[in-house]
């Protein structure tokens, strides 16, 4: 009987690592979750255990705000223990999902990659088989008012209220059996602790407060996602299934992030790549505008690509302008900081990569991989930024990343107020 790692010291990992290089078998597993996130029971995807087994599936992820992650499992279920009922699996039913290999020592490696919720389970039966297929969904989805209904009424943020603290409320809130909306606490970044904003009055303000009151009537995801706008920051949930809310500000400079993966042309483990330049979605000039003021005064950002390093600067293809009218912005700071963001990624949009590769397990998105290209001269090697990956849950074929090239960021020219427009 082999042991389990879940993601172990350094020496597992390089293991892993190193197996990743050769043929191996491929470790697949649910994990049914207690209301404190302890594991009730597993299943993986090994059907001489005997029993239940997972027989088919795949995992997808796109990095954005909101939902992320999703999969599609189908189990072999022959005696009816995965059943979707009050006595199995139920609503608010959380399912952690785990991949990995065996090792060389024939331990069993695997790498969390997400916590999902079931949503429209299908049952088949027929005279061979009796399978379940479970439709695994981000956990936004007990936020969005797909599985946990909206909010009874208006959902109001005061001015000046830290803008965790509600995100906070709201996730620890009772679902009226007992039990919290989530009871993984939440992730908030730092980053924001101790800068400040200027508001249209001239005030100094904690950027960690709401600029100006929130009224949220649809569901308790519109609450989350219009506090985070007021930040410009990412939110989403992470492989660990805790919800992140990091700062997007900090998220200019990809050159910055470790390599997760270095693909060259000459090794077994990359299989393809199709470039595709996407020059319609290109802009090197982004307006965001807020709402007026009671003085008619109206908050500006503007982000604009002179970079001599950029090949889509203006100076070289003319001005491609964004204009942008941002419902409740209401300083120049948050309407500079989203026109910096957007013209990075619009930027790097401009060549997308597919990538077809050996399956991998670390890659969690909004990772650097790189390619050495030694079909060009000089064998440069290109940055990419992963924003999605599909991959098969069984069996060892190849997964797809998508990515975006991050040879030619911008170093944007920023303005803001009257001057920004």
């Amino acid at each position: 009987m082999t042991g389990s790692s879940e993601g172990g010291d350094k020496m597992t990992y390089d293991e892993y690592l190193s197996a990743l290089r050769k043929p191996f078998i491929k470790r697949c597993r649910l994990r049914f979750l207690n209301p404190d996130g302890s594991t009730a029971f597993m299943l993986d995807n090994s059907p001489e255990r005997g029993g239940a087994f997972i027989a088919s599936g795949s995992i997808n992820m796109k990095w954005r705000n909101g939902r992320r992650r999703n999969a599609d499992v189908t189990i072999y279920n022959p005696d009816g223990e995965f059943d979707y009922n009050v006595n199995h699996v139920w609503f608010g039913s959380e399912i952690a999902l785990d991949e990995g290999l065996q090792l060389d020592t024939g331990e069993d490696f695997y790498i969390q990659q997400g916590v999902f919720l079931v949503e429209s389970p299908q049952e088949v039966l027929n005279p061979s088989e009796r399978v379940i297929n479970y439709p695994l969904v981000d956990k936004v989805a007990n936020l969005d008012g797909a599985l946990m209904g909206n909010l009874e009424g208006t959902y109001e943020v005061k001015e000046g209220i830290n803008i965790f603290q509600p995100i906070a409320a709201l996730l620890s809130e009772d679902r009226g059996n007992g039990l919290p909306i989530d009871a993984t606490p939440p992730i908030f970044t730092s980053w924001y602790n101790g800068k400040t904003q200027t508001l249209p009055d001239g005030t100094s303000v904690l950027l960690t407060n709401t600029p100006y009151d929130l009224n949220v009537n649809t569901n308790k995801w519109g609450v989350v996602d219009g506090l985070c706008s007021m930040l410009n920051a990412w939110v989403g949930y992470d492989e660990s299934g805790a919800l992140r809310i990091d700062p997007s500000q900090d998220d200019i400079l990809d050159s910055d992030k470790p390599i997760v993966w270095r693909f060259s042309m000459d090794e077994a483990q990359l299989l393809g790549a199709t470039y595709t330049a996407k020059n319609t979605d290109v802009y090197n000039d982004y307006i965001v505008v807020g709402e007026k003021a009671s003085d008619y005064s109206q908050p500006r950002g503007r982000a604009e690509n002179y970079d001599p390093s950029s090949d889509t600067n203006i100076n070289l293809i003319g001005r491609k302008t964004y204009f942008e009218s941002a419902a409740g912005y209401a300083t120049d700071t948050q309407c500079v900081d989203k026109a910096d963001w957007m013209l990075k990624r619009a930027a790097i949009l401009k060549k997308s990569v597919t990538i077809s590769c050996a399956q991998m397990f670390h890659i969690h998105g909004n990772d650097i991989v790189t390619l050495t290209r030694t079909d060009k001269p000089g064998n440069p090697t290109e940055r990419h930024l992963v924003m999605g990956f599909s991959r098969p849950l069984v069996g060892t074929e190849p997964m797809t990343l998508e990515a975006v090239s991050v040879n030619d960021f911008p170093i944007a020219t920023l303005t803001s107020g009257t001057n920004g427009g």
